[in-house]
């Protein structure tokens, strides 16, 4: 069967294999979510990193990754900045268009922010301990103190765990009740003190809390764990799974004289 794409996301061939990109965003900054044709994991990182980097016209050595934590610390990369080690977040801001931004996932959810007027991008991990922190919230802050405001922003949800899939304990849905108010609306019950959880509506969630307009946030809907012929998942392969890689580019022309093209596509039937 041919595999689903998500309105408002497309499937793009070439160096890093099949990726996605959500029709929105690519209109303001070059961005990536691959499949499950690069690994980003061991012997494999090296190569792949270069075929991300030369879907988005960069060196392996211009992407900036984390050391992802499953907190709610942000980085920030400024123009001609040195990262000379991987800093420990799980969101990085750039404000260098010379350099990519990524984060890696095998079931949280990666998203990709971009302002529509170019001065900055976003890559955010989030699984359940860092939506739990706010790291959407966070990013979006962080954005706004550099200036950035969240009306201004543009998101795309890539593939993640999805709720028909993620059953979590009670542990968790305290975990993550404390502090958001929106939290009951995140978890249906499972029987024996379970929880199926909604991390697309949870970081969805934050996203509108921290100003981001609803209209301005795609979700690609893609459950890693149901959908494990295009994506990776910890939960259902362990710990050897691969990666999927969400990374993006600050365009340096303003939005007035960028190019763009403001028609509505049909999405392909399939990726």
């Amino acid at each position: 069967m041919t595999p689903a794409v998500s309105r408002g996301f497309e499937r793009q061939d070439g160096a890093a294999g099949a990726i996605l990109v959500s029709s929105r965003l690519k209109e303001v900054a070059d961005h990536v979510f691959t499949t499950r044709q690069l690994r980003f994991r061991d012997d494999s990182l090296a190569g792949d990193l270069a075929k991300l980097g030369a879907v988005l016209n960069a060196s392996a050595t211009d992407i900036v990754t984390l050391k992802q934590v499953h907190g709610r610390s942000v980085f920030v990369v400024g123009p001609g900045e040195p990262v000379l080690e991987q800093p420990e977040a799980d969101a990085v801001i750039s404000i260098d268009p010379s350099r990519v931004i990524a984060v890696r996932v095998a079931d949280c959810v990666p998203m990709l922010v971009a302002d529509r007027e170019r001065r900055a991008v976003a890559a955010i991990h989030a699984g359940w301990r860092g939506t739990a922190a706010g790291i959407a919230y966070a990013t979006v802050m962080r954005l706004s103190e550099l200036g950035v405001p969240a009306s201004d922003l543009v998101v795309a949800m890539g593939p993640s765990i999805g709720p028909c899939c993620y059953q979590v304990d009670d542990k968790v849905r305290f975990a993550m009740s404390q502090g958001h108010r929106d939290a009951e609306q995140w978890f249906s019950p499972d029987g024996g003190g379970h929880w199926r959880l909604n991390l697309w509506r949870a970081n969805f969630d934050q996203l509108r809390a921290a100003g981001v307009q609803a209209d301005a946030i795609d979700q690609a809907a893609i459950c890693t764990a149901d959908r494990l012929d295009i994506c990776f998942s910890y939960r259902k392969e362990g710990e050897t799974t691969g990666r999927l890689a969400a990374a993006i580019r600050l365009r340096v022309e303003r939005a007035g004289s960028a190019r763009a093209s403001r028609t509505s596509r049909d999405l392909p039937e399939g990726l």
